[in-house]
């Protein structure tokens, strides 16, 4: 459980606890958030799946970033083969590295 989880968890303990000073609590916390509990646990409901969404992304582009690469370097090193065999490392090299350059200035597009 993560620290949303737990939060929301404890706020919907104390909403329903028989306590009095629990319930004074969480009306002060509805008061400063000028919202009600559920409002306030389901917000931390929906900030904690966008934050998970957000980490799979990042995850999936590193692999993204160095297929773009290898598909690159094979097309070029593919064709430096037919134009100068001797310099097919480098057309292999140059591929990598411009595949790799691509993927990650995609975002800057304007």
């Amino acid at each position: 459980m993560d620290g949303n989880e737990v939060l929301g968890l404890v706020l919907v303990k104390m909403a329903t606890s028989p306590v009095k000073a629990d319930r004074d609590a969480i009306a002060r916390i509805e008061r400063e958030c000028k919202a009600d509990i559920l409002k306030i646990t389901t917000s931390l409901e929906n900030s904690r799946i966008i934050a998970q969404s957000l980490n799979r992304h990042e995850q999936g582009k590193e692999l993204k970033i160095l297929a773009t690469g290898l598909f690159w370097s094979g097309v070029i090193g593919i064709a430096t083969m037919f134009v100068r065999p001797s310099y097919v490392w480098c057309g292999v090299s140059l591929g990598f590295v411009s595949g790799i350059a691509g993927r990650v200035m995609e975002p800057f597009k304007s």
